[in-house]
């Protein structure tokens, strides 16, 4: 989605649908459902092993699901995601983590 000497983010009219950032923008009922997105580095220099971390927090984790979706199996299916012709995923995890509202409601009831 991007042009590599210049770093600068194609408009949409000329962005590649397999662009990475094109495929994990998850709308619904034509609006971006928001999540908040980090990437952690992580390296072992006497391993020759490094990468990121990426980390998604959503109240839900259908968007995730489906961004993970995108990249991999493609949208439509084929057009996947071309970081990946430089990158491989080795791992990841999912992880649940309750409101407050919810812990009460569970006690109460």
């Amino acid at each position: 989605g991007r042009t590599k000497l210049s770093d600068i983010e194609l408009d949409a009219a000329v962005k590649p649908t397999s662009a990475h950032n094109a495929l994990t923008i998850i709308e619904e009922n034509g609006k971006e459902i928001k999540i908040l997105r980090d990437n952690m580095p992580f390296g072992d220099a006497a391993r020759g092993e490094f990468g990121t971390y990426f980390i998604g927090y959503a109240r839900s984790p259908r968007p995730i699901e489906q961004m993970l979706e995108n990249m991999f199996v493609g949208r439509p299916p084929g057009n996947y995601d071309r970081l990946l012709d430089f990158s491989r995923a080795i791992t990841g995890s999912l992880f649940f983590v309750p409101s407050l509202d919810l812990l009460e409601s569970l006690v109460s009831s």
